[in-house]
């Protein structure tokens, strides 16, 4: 089981480079916050009104990763706190500061395409891939 944020799963639902290794880790057990929900259907809106996506495509993508159950999600209020201190301690946004807060408060690594994020994440002790 790992923690994936915001960029790893945009990556995977909108097929940019290196999804694939993102895939490997949703097979294998996958959870995340409420955040990454709006985070990535944000991106994949935001793909739609640049003309790189159709939105029907759009609506079957969000559609089908949500009936999915590939990761699970969880409520963000209650790392709300440490996710605060962290982003002042590390200079990073509280956006970033909850996943990797997520991660420390279960002992699971943390799955990002963010370089900031993941050394951010590597300075607070936890283990970070970066795909």
């Amino acid at each position: 089981m790992i923690v994936i944020d915001s960029s790893a799963l945009i990556k995977y639902l909108l097929r940019e480079e290196g999804w694939s290794e993102v895939r490997k880790h949703l097979e294998e057990g996958c959870v995340t916050l409420d955040l990454a929900l709006k985070e990535t259907i944000n991106a994949i809106w935001k793909r739609v009104m640049m003309g790189g996506l159709e939105e029907g495509y759009a609506r079957e993508v969000v559609e089908a990763f949500l009936r999915s159950g590939i990761v699970r999600v969880e409520d963000q209020v209650r790392f709300l706190e440490e996710a605060l201190s962290a982003a002042v301690r590390r200079r990073i946004t509280v956006y970033d500061s909850i996943f990797i807060t997520l991660a420390k408060s279960r002992g699971l690594p943390l799955l990002t395409s963010d370089r900031e994020q993941a050394r951010a994440a590597e300075e607070e002790g936890v283990e970070t891939i970066l795909a």
